[in-house]
């Protein structure tokens, strides 16, 4: 019955038993990266919300917060990587992924101010001939 599995067949399947092996090893390590190990504190989740509710938060993480408030989800369920597939998770946690993670660990999140658009009104920073 097995004289069809040379040695080069034999060979193969190994390999390819190990690589699946290594290859659903570093995906389970991958998800440990990916998602936090403890459940979000009540801490975390309150900083998230205040954050969420500030004038420093993206766009997209005041509409997910806006969501939260209406019951369509949970902080923890963002927090922990449930709703990870949801679009509109994914565009706050892009948005904001640093300074959640900041917040998670109980730091104060960096923000960047934006340049100001310029104004009609300021002086050009360089003259040419045309600028006349």
């Amino acid at each position: 019955m097995g004289a069809w599995r040379t040695a080069d067949v034999l060979t193969a399947e190994d390999v390819l038993t190990r690589s699946v092996a290594d290859a659903d090893r570093a995906i389970r390590e991958a998800a440990k990266l990916r998602y936090p190990q403890r459940e979000p504190s009540a801490d975390d989740v309150r900083r998230v919300m205040q954050y969420a509710k500030s004038n420093e938060a993206s766009p997209e993480l005041r509409a997910l917060q806006r969501r939260i408030a209406g019951g369509y989800l949970s902080w923890r369920q963002v927090l922990l990587g449930e709703a990870a597939d949801d679009r509109g998770v994914k565009a706050a946690l892009e948005a904001d992924r640093a300074a959640l993670s900041a917040l998670c660990r109980g730091e104060e999140p960096r923000v960047v101010a934006p340049e100001p658009a310029p104004r009609d009104d300021d002086e050009p920073l360089s003259f040419t001939e045309d600028a006349w």
